[in-house]
């Protein structure tokens, strides 16, 4: 398995607990990171969504799909910027940051592995 590979794998577990964690205690995640009152099935929503793109991106490690990999590096990379945009036009929320940078760091460690792999 390449370093991608391997980060990719890591960030789909962590990615799936996350959307785990949303599906089933949304309550308990809302206290911590909403400030306004959001309902259960838009938190659950949001996991369902979460888990669905870990998977994806523990299934990819497994098969060493190099074309997914760019997609999902820069969706990763490019995802902050969407929920800043969303933050200061106030359609979003600060806990939202949360997810995002945890995103944008995933990013940024496959992006060095897979520079790394492939130079």
């Amino acid at each position: 398995m390449t370093r991608t590979a391997k980060t990719i794998n890591h960030s789909g577990w962590l990615l799936m607990i996350f959307g785990l964690t949303l599906i089933i205690v949304p309550e308990q995640v809302m206290i911590f990171f909403w400030k306004d009152l959001v309902a259960n099935y838009w938190l659950r929503t949001l996991g369902y969504f979460i888990f669905i793109e870990g998977l994806v991106s523990y299934k990819s490690s497994f098969y060493e799909v190099d074309g997914l990999y760019r997609w999902i590096i820069n969706y990763r990379l490019l995802q902050p910027a969407f929920f800043i945009t969303m933050l200061i036009s106030d359609f979003a929320n600060p806990g939202l940051m949360l997810y995002s940078t945890t995103e944008l760091v995933l990013g940024i460690y496959s992006f060095l592995a897979f520079k790394q792999d492939n130079s």
